[in-house]
């Protein structure tokens, strides 16, 4: 007797790893199955053999094929006709044409003005290692042209890491269920980090105690056992002033501060007489009996884990408010368990050898200007020099950039000439000259290094590229040949490049992991236990004493404070001068449903999101005749946005909420909540001030 027969539609399908790529910590492992037969993706899915990712995937990437097959994407090179700016028309072209153009025009340009009139800017559209930091700095550097210092999103807690720890030692999200105390600091990870929630649940399962710190009112307070609310940008103060208690108390672990720092004297005497119990309610509006109450629940076992956002950097002050919270489990001595702070891995995980990546070699001793990203708009109104070219790849700057009314008026220069490679019309895009498809994570190879936990991720290509579209890599190896870039690193492959950075001398976490590993199984987890690993494992942290610097010269000499102290925001509600005349201050946040830019183009996922908002106190929404629903001007001397209002209760007063980085194209004066946010940089790490942004609102037509 003949066998049964198989199952036709199970012949017909494979089945790909994958890595989603987008700007989150969680950096799930995907399983993509294809229908052989069309080569269309037909379902994706989380990996259930992922122990971080348990085989589900968030709202936004559930929703992953009406992305990559969506009306919106750009499948073709284009040729902007008429006029830019909101409403730009456009001619199909071919890759040859597109390049050709793109190339003599760069050329052009380098021969009038030189190299640094060009300025390549990017960021995180895709975190893959080789899409986010690989070829494109190559082709770059190679030029010559500007550099671009990539501040836009962590670069405040990155330098107060880098001072104090040497950005290594993050605390497991997977040790989470062997706490007694976690503190979800400034973190909304109900909707920016879902898959720590399962390690969080087991944890409130196991007996312990679960508290939000934060001004606003979120699905991850309402979650909590505790909520507590600390006026924006005083954060730092009400760590010290738990510092204080802990110490008054005698809660500190003297031995490990003894083993493992340096400077922990001068803040026990010199600093935290400052931070008394009527200061820091003076300063976070918190209670003194709960910031007492805060201060000894954390104290009470090592068994503590904080995890804290990047909201939190997003202040004038933020580089300082890091610093204070990512001290705490030093004092308690929580970190030299499996306690500590998880803020993220990052620093640890793509720590690869960028020499080899990026290839500083290709600068033959040129030292090009530099720009800060966050001050797009000063560099294209006021660089001199001029900018006379600008590259944009994995972002959409007309949108993100603080101050993006003077961002655009940049992009609008008609002398600029502009590049877009990206997968959707953006509202960028408007502003380009040449428009150049990319890809989606489904149609290239790449690897991803999570940033909330500690696993390395590969994406291998499911599909075909859909349309013409390439990926960053290849884009780039086909421009540098239209340049006469013959060097051998423009012809390298993805396979070629990966298997130079997964290097274990270089990154002890990369111990025991393989290309081939990768390959067969879609992760690998990072060698956290290796002796070899910088910060309590071996001892040895990353600073010039090689500890952990509680007292940093390293900052004294760049004129910060040495110690960690609480810095009042300039444009904050401390300030009683600038709220006299805008007494509210905004909470960009990210939102539910996108990812930054990302996924904004996705139907279902717009409709979820239904309208912008701006959430008030209910107190300051009546002193302003304002009620739920009603349409709503948000502004300042820098700018305006429009949105419905939402009155939460419990909202802490003075506080607005409006979401981030919304297309403004899709708003009614073209912009959104960035209009209204300044070009300042941050206390250190040269990073954004969203958050430290004042503002009125009022009810409109």
């Amino acid at each position: 007797m003949d066998p049964a027969p198989k199952n036709p539609d199970v012949l017909h399908k494979k089945v790909v790893h994958a890595a989603c790529p987008h700007d989150c910590p969680d950096g799930c492992s995907m399983r993509v199955t294809v229908d052989t037969r069309s080569g269309r993706a037909i379902e994706v899915v989380g990996d259930p053999t992922h122990p971080v990712t348990r085989g589900y995937l968030c709202n936004k990437v559930n929703n992953y094929l009406d992305l990559v097959y969506n009306d919106r994407r750009v499948l073709y090179p284009q040729r902007r006709v008429g006029p830019k700016g909101p409403g730009a028309k456009w001619q199909r072209i071919s890759w040859d044409e597109a390049l050709d153009e793109t190339a003599a025009r760069l050329k052009q340009v380098i021969d009038v003005h030189g190299p640094e009139a060009v300025l390549p800017f990017s960021y995180s559209g895709t975190l893959g290692l080789l899409g986010y930091l690989g070829m494109g700095q190559r082709f770059f550097n190679r030029m010559g042209a500007c550099q671009l210092e990539r501040t836009i999103c962590t670069a405040a807690g990155a330098a107060a890491e880098a001072f104090m720890t040497g950005r290594v030692g993050d605390a497991n999200i997977e040790d989470l269920p062997d706490m007694d105390v976690v503190l979800l600091w400034g973190t909304n990870l109900v909707s920016t980090g879902v898959h720590a929630m399962p390690f969080i649940n087991e944890a409130r399962a196991n007996g312990a105690k679960i508290v939000a710190i934060d001004p606003r009112v979120t699905r991850t307070t309402a979650f909590a056992d505790w909520h507590i609310q600390p006026r924006p940008g005083t954060d730092a103060a009400l760590a010290l002033g738990m510092m204080k208690i802990i110490v008054d108390r005698g809660l500190h672990d003297v031995e490990f501060l003894k083993a493992q720092t340096v400077g922990w004297e001068r803040l026990i005497d010199e600093r935290l007489p400052e931070y008394t119990l009527d200061y820091v309610e003076r300063v976070t509006g918190v209670s003194a009996a709960d910031v007492e109450k805060l201060a000894t629940l954390y104290a009470s076992t090592t068994k503590s884990f904080i995890r804290v956002n990047w909201g939190i950097q997003r202040h004038q002050n933020g580089g300082s408010m890091t610093r204070a919270i990512k001290l705490l489990p030093a004092i308690t001595g929580a970190m030299a368990g499996k306690g500590g702070v998880c803020m993220s891995t990052g620093g640890e995980m793509r720590a690869v050898d960028m020499g080899k990546l990026q290839r500083s070699d290709l600068l033959a001793g040129r030292t090009p200007r530099n720009f800060n990203m966050i001050q797009l708009g000063m560099a294209l109104n006021q660089a001199e020099p001029p900018l006379h070219a600008l590259f944009v790849w994995n972002s959409d700057p007309a949108n993100c950039v603080p101050d993006t009314r003077d961002a655009r008026k940049g992009l609008a220069r008609e002398d600029l000439f502009v590049v877009v490679h990206d997968t959707f019309f953006t509202d960028t895009a408007d502003y380009a000259d040449i428009l150049l498809p990319a890809d989606t994570a489904l149609e290239r190879m790449d690897l991803l290094a999570a940033y909330g936990n500690y696993y390395f991720g590969l994406s291998q290509p499911a599909i075909e590229k859909v349309g013409e579209s390439l990926d960053n890599g290849e884009m780039f190896r086909r421009l540098a040949r239209k340049m006469g870039y013959d060097e051998t690193c423009f012809s390298q492959t993805d396979e070629e490049m990966l298997e130079e950075i997964i290097d274990p001398e270089f990154n002890p976490l990369f111990e025991g992991v393989s290309f081939e590993l990768l390959k067969k199984q879609g992760w690998a987890r990072a060698a956290v236990d290796s002796p070899r690993r910088k910060g309590v494992n071996s001892g040895k942290w990353p600073t010039p004493s090689g500890k952990l610097e509680i007292y940093s010269d390293a900052m004294a000499n760049a004129g910060l404070d040495p110690l960690p102290a609480h810095l009042p925001e300039t444009e904050g509600l401390a300030n009683e001068q600038a709220t006299a005349r805008y007494p509210l201050q905004v909470i960009s946040a990210a939102t539910h449903y996108f990812i930054g830019s990302s996924f904004q183009h996705v139907p279902r996922l717009q409709d979820m999101l239904s309208r912008p908002t701006i959430e008030l106190n209910a107190d300051d929404a009546a002193a302003r005749g304002i009620e739920t629903g009603d349409y709503c001007r948000l502004y300042n001397d820098r700018g305006e946005t429009f949105a419905n209002a939402y009155v939460v209760d419990g909202l802490l007063p003075g506080v607005v909420g409006a979401p981030k980085q919304l297309r403004g194209s899709r708003m009614r004066n073209g912009v959104n909540v960035n209009a209204l946010t300044s070009q300042q940089e941050s206390d250190m790490g040269r990073g954004p001030v969203y958050y430290s942004t004042l503002a009125e609102v009022e009810k409109v037509a």
